[in-house]
């Protein structure tokens, strides 16, 4: 016997502000802890020929999924939203905000997560890269880094609480299971008031079945949260699965388009396959007496990109050259000059045609391809890009 993927669940929740939604992760290929590493250092000493110890540093811990879903529901909960928003809202990666996430195991057959769980709190996003080709599912792939990772002999929970500014105690469902870091006994794994993470015995104390602030919450819908893990079984029935979204979109579903604004060319033909990554790198903020990092954040992300293409003949190829140097058909082409920006878009439909997701960059700038022929094939040209301001527009659905 052994654990299938039908047991794995994965449950994202977004902890900036009032917004406590949280949506189970649709059409996951795979997801889950990519590395737990942690710095380690050997003390010796002069006249030893033993090591004293081993200092272990907070861990750098990398969480990723790949899913195959095209619509916003994952734009949305990373840049704390509730996946509600109306058709033309624009998702911002930069905004991204802290999420938990919550991996319950279910029993075989069974809906109901009695024997295990792992709570990764506090992740903040470090890549997104989309990831288009003609027989292959469009899929995206999300990292994520974070500082702790529990696994929990039962089941994860992540409660909402509503703030007064009056109440302190807040009592849980279900009674906690606790954990130890160092000397410190905890019982929730992570507790926010309005998306900031809250630290023990500074801001609040803890028991099996209740939190206990040390100054009362301010007045909120739902702007307190605890995680934590408990011995009483959580069920998730087979409707907590999205059934009204595309299972996958291939190439024959997404458009690719290039132009200068309102002059966009209506498709651009013979492509093959496209990515686009965004990438950040997060900087971490520690501080004396705290096991946990104090927050991550970054400076400018980096937005880069490729479309292969298999030209038609001859005189699309050129086409296609001409139009990501911004330059008419009786310009010549200096591949070495300093290229022209211009604006790139990916429109994803589903099977009935409706768009489902855009994703639109303002100011591309494209290398020329470097043109190679192989005997007995027919050749392809790769167009790398990079966006000059860094900036990668989601659109649920079309472009307003």
């Amino acid at each position: 016997m052994a654990i299938k993927g039908g047991q794995i669940l994965h449950i994202a929740g977004a902890v900036q502000g009032t917004d406590v939604g949280q949506f189970v992760v649709d059409r996951i290929q795979t997801g889950g802890v990519t590395g737990i590493n942690v710095n380690e250092d050997k003390i010796e000493e002069l006249g030893n020929v033993e090591t004293v110890g081993t200092v272990r540093d907070i861990p750098d811990l990398t969480f990723e999924v790949e899913s195959f879903d095209v619509t916003t529901e994952m734009e949305s909960v990373i840049t704390g939203g509730d996946n509600t928003e109306s058709a033309g809202a624009k998702f911002l990666l930069t905004d991204a905000v802290p999420l938990d996430i919550l991996s319950p195991y279910k029993s075989k057959n069974l809906f109901t997560v009695d024997d295990g769980s792992v709570v990764i709190p506090n992740l903040s996003l470090e890549s997104v890269s989309y990831s288009m080709s003609l027989t292959d599912a469009m899929s995206t792939t999300y990292g994520f880094r974070g500082d702790s990772v529990y696994y929990v002999p039962g089941s994860p929970y992540r409660e909402p609480f509503s703030g007064d500014g009056i109440i302190v105690a807040f009592s849980t469902a279900n009674s906690m299971l606790q954990t130890v870091i160092g000397a410190q006994t905890y019982f929730a794994l992570a507790v926010y008031v309005d998306g900031a993470k809250q630290r023990i015995v500074n801001d609040y104390t803890d028991d099996a079945t209740s939190v206990t602030f040390v100054t009362a919450p301010p007045s909120g819908t739902d702007n307190v949260v605890i995680v934590y893990g408990s011995s009483t079984p959580a069920t998730f029935l087979q409707a907590v699965h999205n059934t009204a979204d595309p299972a996958g979109v291939r190439g024959r579903d997404i458009q690719i388009q290039l132009g200068d604004g309102a002059a966009m060319y209506t498709d651009w033909f013979g492509v093959q396959s496209v990515n686009i990554d965004w990438a950040v790198t997060l900087e971490r903020d520690e501080e004396f007496d705290n096991p946990f990092v104090v927050a991550q954040d970054f400076d400018t992300p980096d937005v880069t990109g490729s479309v292969t293409m298999k030209p038609t003949d001859v005189a699309a190829l050129f086409s296609q050259i001409q139009q990501i140097a911004d330059l008419t058909s009786t310009d010549i082409i200096n591949a070495t000059q300093d290229p022209a920006e211009v604006e790139f878009r990916c429109v994803i439909k589903d099977a009935a045609g409706a768009t489902t997701k855009t994703l639109q960059l303002d100011n591309v700038k494209w290398e020329m391809p470097a043109l190679a022929g192989n005997v007995g094939q027919k050749q392809e040209a790769d167009f790398t890009f990079t966006s000059a301001d860094s900036v990668l527009n989601v659109y649920k659905g079309d472009q307003p």
